[in-house]
């Protein structure tokens, strides 16, 4: 347990089906992050390790893509019980999807509009306003009742927004929050998008690829945020698939792994590096 942490709220979903998404595999990281005053997320997504973490002292979620930004600054704000209310009177419907589409600038309803397309979509990618994946209904097998999810969604937004209590939102480079909190104390957890060639080509266009965010990383960009990483003074965990860029950069660091589950549930192996210092507060007892 964490000198300065207190035990969150159970949040019984995910905020968002998004693309990398951790919800499932939270626990597990989490059960790798040592003691921490300071808790950073530079690639924020949908903040499922967040939201599953115990509490810190200071909490810093920070996400390039604006749409994601306003989403948890609605949800960090007094207008938080507006938008759950918004959501509990969306019908389940196509047409509410394809709506969700289309240009707003209230950001209450810019925020309702995404978690529209994110849990009215098809697959993790349904969030992007930019790139419509299709709607989702249910399947003739009567395994998933989308409806009803939708239904339970209400619930767990409050219990988010308890959770998201005292936690500061940020848009801006990862490098840039890298050298800000470069403190023995803070705990910097980096889920970027994923080494290009380790990840799905399949396409849904001809020359675009499946998997995509609104801000990806070129090869360079992952040396660069690599580099970072090892000159840092935090104490750093990074998620990836297995990668022998990552490998050969972080000689040194502490590399575990797991079985997990990707797009349409296909095997992959997750692995955590987890950097010398974070290692030796962590214990040799709790890197399984």
């Amino acid at each position: 347990m964490n000198a300065h942490a207190s035990i969150p709220p159970a949040v019984p979903r995910p905020l968002l089906r998004w693309l990398g998404g951790k919800f499932r595999l939270a626990p597990w990281i989490i059960e790798h992050f040592p003691p921490h005053r300071i808790y950073v997320e530079p690639f924020g997504g949908a903040a499922s390790v967040l939201l599953q973490k115990p509490r810190a002292y200071n909490e810093i979620y920070n996400d390039l893509d604006g749409e994601l930004v306003n989403l948890f600054r609605v949800l960090r704000s007094d207008a938080a019980e507006a938008l759950i209310e918004a959501v509990r009177l969306t019908p389940y419907a196509r047409a509410d999807y394809l709506l969700a589409y289309e240009p707003c600038e209230d950001v209450v309803e810019r925020a309702r509009r995404m978690i529209v397309r994110s849990h009215m979509g098809h697959g993790t990618g349904g969030a992007r306003i930019d790139r419509p994946s299709g709607f989702r209904s249910d399947g003739i097998s009567g395994t998933t009742n989308v409806a009803g999810e939708w239904a339970d969604l209400p619930g767990a937004l409050a219990a988010i927004v308890d959770r998201l209590r005292g936690v500061s939102i940020d848009c801006r480079p990862a490098l840039e929050l890298i050298a800000v909190y470069d403190d023995p104390k803070a705990l910097i957890y980096l889920d970027p998008p994923y080494v290009p060639e380790t990840r799905s080509t399949k396409s849904r266009r001809p020359g675009e690829k499946y998997h995509t965010y609104a801000h990806e990383l070129t090869v360079d960009d992952h040396v660069e945020l690599l580099d970072a990483a090892c000159a840092s003074r935090a104490m750093i965990v990074i998620s990836g698939y297995p990668a022998g860029l990552y490998d050969q950069r972080l000689q040194g660091w502490r590399r575990v792994e797991r079985a997990a589950r990707a797009h349409r549930n296909s095997p992959r192996t997750e692995v955590l590096w987890i950097n010398p210092l974070a290692a030796d507060r962590l214990g040799p007892g709790q890197l399984l």
